[in-house]
């Protein structure tokens, strides 16, 4: 990664208006103490840490540099990780529209792969003051994103605190319709009213230039989803939370039916209530 934005030349740490992620990795600690439990301790480090080290290479521009490259020369990022936690943030140098278009790109792409390794990623973007190095995070952009995932986030997705959610609100006014705004797929709003991160978007990025959607990543989050339901089926406050990613699976396999048909959801059966007798 190239240098953090936020350091400048001649001048000490300096807060700047960012679109600023917080996210964490859902269940961490009941993981640990399992792993703890089971003796399995070298085997979950091992797991964590090449599914942090190859995922976070899609926040890193390793895969994307070329790409954002005319957007931002010098990454326009910093990243903050520690065990589950990871800040990200990008300075903004205009309306932050750009920004959070890259945003949504390297996050779709981040929660997609850490998913599909196993670990469910919640958290929150916002808007505001911030700056990020190796020694600390600050700014009312921290803040506002912590309160939001913490007590709004609740499942695995990647939600827009009240600051994020004005200022789209704002670019899709840029547009004669707001559909036709790219913003309009990388979001959803959730039952709760919540907007969080459409992740699953980016299966069908090689179809914007004649490829075909990445099924084989479709159906490795379908196993991933299905794997958790079956394993939680005792434990429903946890259970709950994957029935939940389930749903927006299914209903992001419904929403584009020309690609996907009945073997890339998952099954009813699974997350969906159906009660039967007793007897």
């Amino acid at each position: 990664m190239s240098r953090n934005p936020y350091h400048t030349t001649g001048k000490g740490p300096t807060l700047q208006p960012s679109v600023f992620a917080l996210m964490d990795i859902l269940g961490y600690s009941e993981m640990v103490r399992q792993a703890a439990n089971t003796n399995q301790q070298q085997h979950f480090l091992e797991k964590i840490h090449q599914a942090l080290t190859e995922c976070r290479a899609w926040l890193e521009d390793k895969e994307f540099s070329e790409e954002f490259k005319s957007l931002s020369p010098d990454d326009g990022f910093a990243l903050k990780a520690f065990t589950d936690n990871i800040v990200i943030a990008w300075p903004i140098y205009d309306d932050g529209e750009m920004e959070f278009g890259v945003a949504f790109l390297k996050l779709a792409y981040f929660q997609l792969q850490m998913v599909n390794k196993g670990f469910f990623v919640r958290g929150a973007l916002s808007v505001g003051s911030a700056y990020v190095d190796d020694i600390v995070v600050s700014g009312d952009a921290l803040m506002e994103a912590y309160t939001a995932e913490s007590a709004l986030a609740r499942d695995p997705r990647i939600i827009l605190a009240s600051s994020a959610v004005n200022t789209v609100r704002k670019h899709l006014t840029y547009y004669a319709k707001k559909e036709w705004a790219p913003q309009s797929r990388d979001l959803l709003c959730d039952s709760d009213g919540q907007w969080f991160l459409n992740y699953l978007d980016c299966i069908l990025l090689p179809v914007e230039h004649n490829g075909d959607p990445l099924y084989e990543d479709l159906l490795l989050h379908k196993t991933a989803v299905e794997e958790q339901l079956k394993r939680n089926r005792a434990k429903p406050s946890i259970w709950s939370k994957y029935a939940w990613v389930a749903g927006y699976h299914n209903y992001f396999c419904n929403l584009h039916s020309e690609f996907f048909r009945a073997e890339h959801k998952i099954e009813l059966d699974l997350f969906q209530p159906s009660p039967s007798p007793i007897v």
